[in-house]
C-alpha cells in the first residue's frame, strides 16, 4: 500500500513538471512571435539647391550684370568690337524689356530671349543703327511700337528674357528679322533665310 501510494505521488510530481515545462515552453515562442519594433532613423531635412536670383526689374538686370547704375539715362551706341553687356545702361534695359513684352506676348520663354537676342543683333549688324534705343524706334522696325503695346508694363518674365540675351544666349543662332506667318502682309520678309522657328515666329537672316 505504501509503494501505491510513493507511485502515485511520483505520477502526479511528473506531470506537474511536464505541465509547468510546457506552459514555459509556450511563453516562449508567443515571445519570439512578437517583433521587435522597427528602429526609427532620424529625419533628416532636406536642404534645398541654392537658386540664382532672377531678375524682375531693370534694376535687377543691371545689377546682374554689373552696369553702371551713375549711366541710368545714358543710352550708349556701340561697335561691334566695342560690344559689351556693359555698354547699355539701365534704361536701355527698360526699353528692350517693353519691346519684348510687347513684341513676344504670349510667346514661351524661349520666344521672349529670341526677340531680345533679334534686336541686338542688329546692334551689332552694320545693316541697322548701333544703338539699342535707335533699333528699336527704327521706323516700322517693329509692331509693338507701332500699335502701342510698347508702352504697356513688362512682366518679371520679359526683365528675365532681356537679361538672359544680354548674358548671350540667342535661340536664333544670329537672325535679324523674324515674323508671324499667320498676320504677316509683307512678302519680302518671307524670302529670308529661314533660320529657326519659336513659337509663332519664324527667325531669318
Amino acid at each position: 500500500m505504501g509503494c501505491m501510494k510513493k507511485l502515485v505521488i511520483t505520477i502526479l510530481m511528473t506531470s506537474l513538471f511536464f505541465t509547468m515545462f510546457s506552459a514555459q515552453s509556450h511563453q516562449v515562442v508567443a515571445v519570439t512571435m512578437i517583433k521587435a519594433p522597427p528602429m526609427i532613423e532620424e529625419e533628416q531635412t532636406a536642404i534645398a539647391p541654392s537658386e540664382t536670383p532672377e531678375p524682375e526689374t531693370k534694376q535687377d538686370v543691371a545689377l546682374l550684370l554689373n552696369l553702371p547704375v551713375k549711366n541710368m539715362n545714358d543710352v550708349k551706341k556701340v561697335t561691334k568690337d566695342q560690344f559689351s553687356v556693359t555698354n547699355y545702361s539701365i534704361e536701355e534695359i527698360e526699353m528692350l524689356a517693353k519691346l519684348v513684352n510687347g513684341e513676344a506676348r504670349g510667346e514661351t520663354f524661349e520666344g521672349k530671349v529670341a526677340v531680345a537676342s533679334v534686336t541686338i543683333n542688329r546692334v551689332l549688324s552694320s545693316k541697322f543703327p548701333n544703338s539699342l534705343k535707335e533699333v528699336i524706334f527704327e521706323g516700322g522696325a517693329y509692331t509693338a511700337v507701332s500699335d502701342g503695346q510698347y508702352d504697356q508694363r513688362p512682366g518679371p518674365e520679359s526683365y528675365k528674357a532681356v537679361y538672359a540675351a544680354l548674358s548671350g544666349q540667342d535661340p536664333t543662332s544670329g537672325a535679324l528679322f523674324y515674323y508671324n506667318p499667320d498676320i504677316a502682309t509683307d512678302d519680302w520678309i518671307r524670302t529670308r533665310h529661314i533660320i529657326k522657328e519659336i513659337g509663332k515666329h519664324v527667325f531669318t537672316r
